[in-house]
């Protein structure tokens, strides 16, 4: 079901070269030289970043547009402009919106177990996995889960976390909220890791070292590279500063 129309976190305006208080540092890097100078002048700073990929449509980051932060869920909700945007968290009670479904599941759980149990191929670890399934998610205590809501452009909450990684999910209902939304802040950033999700990359230092020694590799290859066509003669900028 579609909710209310987030604010578009892209509009929302970040003050530049700045140390929010969360930990997190909003810039235009512009040029290669530009992402270079930065990461290494504050590298011992930042563990993890946000890159904006070029986008006609984008919703949180622009083009060269990076949030470099101390932690993932920091990261992720500077992206997010968590707070301003009107993205939150909510507990989707599936038992109660779908209920056939949610009897599905536990049907279709013991059933997959009967039909491997018959074909012989069913292990001490599917039977040790499927008991420990069961107790963490039995028909009593698995009513639903958390997820962000409210989220901008048509982003469903149900496909926000593309699945192409395991993510635990968040059953229990009585979960403080902030935990739960650390918790999906840092699922977010991992799936960015790993996703093809067009608008975004995230990256940790190992990942911005890598994607600075590859552009410099087709620059000196003469292939076109990270910011090339926004190179001028002189190019200066300032530095986040304590």
């Amino acid at each position: 079901m579609k909710t209310k129309s987030a604010r578009l976190p892209v509009y929302i305006e970040l003050p530049e070269f700045t140390l929010l208080d969360n930990g997190t540092c909003f810039v235009r890097l512009r040029t290669l030289d530009e992402l270079d100078g930065f990461w290494s002048e504050h590298r011992d700073r930042f563990a993890f970043a946000c890159e904006g990929h070029a986008s006609d449509d984008p919703s949180f980051l622009h083009e060269y547009e990076w949030v470099f932060g101390s932690t993932k869920a920091a990261v992720v909700r500077t992206v997010l402009r968590w707070g301003r945007s009107g993205i939150v968290c909510e507990f989707y009670e599936w038992a109660k919106h779908d209920p056939q479904m949610h009897e599905m599941f536990f049907l279709d759980r013991d059933a997959n177990r009967d039909s491997m149990i018959e074909e012989g191929i069913w292990l001490e670890k599917n039977e040790a996995d499927f008991r420990a399934d069961c107790v963490r998610r039995s028909i009593e205590s698995y009513r639903g889960w958390w997820r962000f809501c409210n989220l901008p452009n048509g982003y469903s909450s149900n496909e926000w976390l593309s699945g192409c990684r395991p993510h635990q999910e968040l059953i229990d209902p009585h979960m403080a909220y902030q935990e739960v939304a650390t918790a999906l802040q840092e699922q977010t950033f991992d799936d960015w890791r790993q996703s093809d999700f067009w608008e975004l990359e995230s990256h940790n230092s190992e990942s911005i070292d890598e994607l600075l020694q590859y552009w410099k590799k087709e620059r000196y290859k003469g292939e076109r590279y990270y910011g090339d066509e926004n190179e001028s003669p002189a190019s200066t900028y300032p530095y986040a500063s304590d």
